[in-house]
């Protein structure tokens, strides 16, 4: 609705192409974070075909546990 006319705040710049196209200029922080970033979607899709390939088993053992825990 009402918007401040302050351009001269300097604002953090949390994610600029260009300095992740230039591998060579990258700190090593940057690239185990481009790193991590490709590499999730990889990891999710792994875990959820674990999740989908063992639900029962793993709800089995957790009644299993729960119920033996809930006895003592």
């Amino acid at each position: 609705m009402f918007r401040k006319k302050n351009k001269d705040r300097n604002l953090k710049k949390i994610f600029q192409w260009e300095e992740y196209l230039n591998w060579r200029k990258m700190s090593a922080q940057q690239k185990i974070n481009l790193k991590r970033a490709c590499l999730f979607p990889f990891f999710a899709i792994i875990v959820y075909n674990f999740l989908i390939k063992f639900t029962y088993a793993i709800l089995l053992l957790v009644c299993i546990y729960l119920l033996i825990r809930l006895k003592k």
